[in-house]
């Protein structure tokens, strides 16, 4: 496939990550030093980030959530500054649903499929995410040129704790931000697939969510390349609030999410996944707790088995607490932190690259994502 050589020239976002705020207002520490695996290398001193409540010792059952922190890979290249809003091209094939792909290898679609932490302490790192959106899409589209039809999704960690959430009266922002916020999450008209784990989000209610439906176009609860406003409508969706239950399951919202019960044509995310498509999953959470029910190699098998067999047709992308890098969150060091995510992301090799939750700027670790997705868009062999 045809490569843009201005790989390396992906902007640089810098979003000063302040210590996000939890009921329990405690902070994440974080500082620079290298994992094993795909990581990139903090390119700032990451500040300080706060979670929810840990519970006592690590299990499959819900327990309290805390923030993460994870490395990331950085360019020696400084990201150059780019303004431009992402443009896509209208695929010329199908615009939803699975399609049949061709014998020429390469990718020439990509599903993107991004997991967000929506519990108390989430507020900052989406925040981080969402400013670090339009520099990926801007790297994927001057990388992957060849690649002209995208689906980009988004869900949260959890079907419940939308209504309602405690208020702090002393925080400034209590009247905005948190009482009027569960007023719109009580109130709201929301459909079946709006509080279905692993649904693609459409409309984001509770403390701190966008609290409006997003203007996602063409019927389905994903983006397609004719999205008006991409960049708008994807911080609109991924601004998925604080409002979402302490015990985060990512991984099992990344199940439900690619699994054939929500991908059948009259599913919630009917059409998303497709089988001559590149799946790139982003999941981001700070909780230093074992929350998700299964194991690292389990989670992979249903990646594996949603592209039909095909593990080398999958990229996986986590921000996630790194202690070895000063990012701990949490009340007690000697929880999981993120151990049980990074082995699942170490399991696909160099189709995995690993990142630090606390950094204030993810622009490094999305740039170090492309080059992974842009090597397994070449080696990629679509079903003919």
């Amino acid at each position: 496939m045809l490569r843009n050589a201005a790989l390396q020239t992906a902007p640089a976002l810098a979003l000063a990550l302040s210590t996000a705020c939890s009921d329990t207002g405690r902070e994440v520490s974080a500082t620079a030093s290298q994992p094993t695996g795909i990581t990139t290398a903090p390119a700032t001193d990451p500040s300080g980030a706060t979670t929810d409540a840990p519970p006592t010792g690590t299990s499959t059952d819900p327990g309290e959530p805390t923030s993460t922190t994870s490395t990331t890979t950085t360019s020696t290249t400084s990201p150059a500054s780019d303004t431009n809003p992402a443009k896509f091209d209208l695929g010329a094939s199908d615009l939803g649903g699975g399609t049949t792909g061709t014998a020429e290898k390469g990718c020439k679609k990509v599903d993107f499929l991004f997991v967000i932490d929506n519990s108390t302490s989430m507020e900052n790192n989406q925040a981080a995410l969402i400013q670090s959106f339009p520099g990926f899409i801007d790297a994927i589209k001057n990388t992957l040129v060849d690649v002209t039809d995208y689906h980009i999704m988004v869900v949260d960690t959890d079907a419940n704790g939308r209504c309602p959430q405690p208020c702090d009266e002393a925080d400034p922002d209590y009247v905005k931000f948190c009482s009027a916020a569960n007023y719109y999450a009580c109130s709201a008209m929301l459909e079946p697939c709006d509080t279905t784990i692993g649904a693609g989000m459409l409309h984001p209610v509770g403390s701190f969510a966008s609290n409006k439906p997003c203007p996602v176009t063409g019927g389905n609860r994903y983006m397609l390349p004719d999205q008006p406003d991409l960049e708008g409508t994807f911080a609109c969706v991924a601004q998925v609030g604080t409002a979402g239950s302490p015990a985060e399951k990512p991984m099992n919202a990344m199940q439900a999410a690619i699994g054939e019960a929500l991908n059948f044509p009259m599913g919630c995310n009917g059409g998303f996944v497709r089988d001559d498509a590149i799946l790139v999953i982003t999941f981001i959470s700070d909780d230093p707790n074992y929350v998700d029910k299964g194991t690292p190699a389990e989670w992979k098998a249903s990646v594996v088995e949603a592209k039909n067999g095909d593990e080398n047709a999958a990229v996986i992308l986590g921000l996630i607490p790194h202690p070895e890098l000063g990012c701990i969150t949490g009340n007690d060091p000697n929880l999981t932190q993120g151990s049980h995510w990074q082995e699942f992301i170490e399991l696909w090799d160099k189709h995995g690259v690993s990142g630090s939750v606390c950094e204030a700027d993810y622009a490094p670790f999305f740039l170090q994502a492309v080059n992974a997705i842009d090597q397994t868009c070449d080696d990629f062999n679509p079903p003919g």
